[in-house]
């Protein structure tokens, strides 16, 4: 079916990037899910406040974003593999720094390159294997279900290395930075000739898909997903410990837990993508991530966490991939489309934790997490839009061109 068909149709060169890109965001997964899993550590042993936790997770994300700027152009100047190699290097040298000094400005610098990689190595997985499955949204959710193994892998890595001694994160750090070196090994001998860029036309044609309703739609709808996500991820391990529903073991395990609902997710959703259309499959999570969420922040007994856990993680699965998907070949048509499209809806991921952060120094963890209840319901709202648009008019690009 669509899984095989893809992986037959590649060249045995492509085959390997495609499964290098595959390692490179497993080794992702766990470096973002690893950051939410040592931040109450951190905290704690270097004296930061949730306000800087949150500047924290920002910083990552702040790196994340500013990396849309200048991905779709760098290639164009030194080639794509070069890019990637050189920004791939970036969160290995800003875990580094973090085993040094506690100070927050650096943490905060540190963070931020680690955003700047995490962005570039996102950036050009999701070009690269949007182009060769020309928009399918089965081989995005795979690649995507790929990280989701390192988000679940990296509570564990935390819990062998911190059982006995909370100060054991630094060797957590260590664990990542040698995988990304294996990383860095293993991309030089990738051949992209078959995905390489072509320097777009000059003149408002390089920028077509700004006025293109459906990339427009499915931008705004990652900006609010990103919300979510990026707030749960960062902040879920600090919400079980400090809300007191869960000791900080049972934390780390819940959020595997997350991660084992979002990886059977995200294989599921790339099995029936094929025979169930974005819109649909959109709308669906959305209205899944706005329940489950409610559910989570809602309920104070650990059973009820557990269901709100389990069903935010299966809602939060798909959205990436799909969503990438909804916008068909736009990104294949326009090399600078997804470094925008990552810069703009990353921005929701930056702003949101701060704010998390800053309400919960003042009212307490849970009050500042029920603040994503907002962007979910932002997200239901435009994916239900998004429906109605694909049902009354299809997802033809000449038709969603603003006039």
């Amino acid at each position: 079916m669509e899984k095989p068909s893809f992986f037959k149709n590649l060249k045995p060169s492509d085959r390997y990037m495609v499964g290098n890109l595959f390692f490179l965001y497993l080794i992702q997964g766990i470096n973002v899910i690893m950051i939410g899993s040592i931040l109450p550590m951190m905290k704690e042993e270097y004296g930061l406040s949730y306000q800087v936790g949150g500047f924290l997770i920002s910083a990552h994300s702040i790196g994340n974003m500013a990396t849309g700027l200048i991905a779709g152009v760098l290639p164009l100047a030194f080639g794509l593999r070069r890019s990637l190699l050189v920004q791939n290097v970036l969160p290995f040298a800003g875990f580094a720094i973090t085993l040094v000094t506690g100070n927050p400005w650096i943490l905060i610098f540190a963070l931020l390159l680690t955003g700047l990689g995490r962005g570039a190595v996102s950036n050009y997985n999701n070009q690269i294997i949007s182009t060769l499955s020309g928009g399918s949204a089965a081989p995005l959710n795979m690649l995507h279900g790929f990280f989701a193994i390192g988000a679940v892998l990296a509570p564990f890595l935390v819990l062998i290395f911190t059982r006995e001694n909370a100060g054991g994160w630094r060797w957590v750090v260590c664990v990542v930075i040698a995988l990304g070196l294996i990383s860095m090994v293993s991309s030089l001998f990738m051949n992209m000739d078959s995905v390489s860029y072509s320097k777009p036309e000059s003149g408002g044609s390089a920028f077509g898909f700004l006025r293109n309703r459906l990339f427009l739609r499915s931008m705004a709808i990652m900006f609010f997903y990103l919300c979510v996500e990026a707030s749960v991820m960062g902040w879920m391990v600090t919400y079980y410990t400090d809300s007191g529903a869960a000791g900080a073991e049972s934390a780390q395990l819940l959020t595997s837990l997350l991660w084992i609902t979002i990886l059977a997710g995200r294989f599921g959703c790339s099995a029936v993508s094929g025979r169930v259309a974005p819109p649909r499959m959109i709308l669906a999570l959305c209205t899944g991530i706005m329940v489950f969420l409610g559910i989570l922040l809602m309920s104070t007994s650990l059973p009820l966490m557990l269901v709100g856990t389990v069903g935010l993680g299966l809602s939060l699965s798909g959205m990436y991939g799909t969503t990438v998907a909804n916008a068909g070949g736009i990104f294949g048509a326009y090399p600078l489309a997804m470094g925008i499209f990552v810069m703009v809806s990353t921005m929701g991921s930056v702003i949101t934790p701060s704010i998390i952060g800053g309400v919960a120094a003042y009212t307490g963890i849970r009050a500042g997490m029920a603040v994503l209840l907002v962007p979910a319901a932002i997200a239901l709202a435009l994916a239900g839009w998004n429906w109605v648009c694909a049902k009354s008019r299809g997802e033809q690009m000449e038709e969603n061109m603003v006039r």
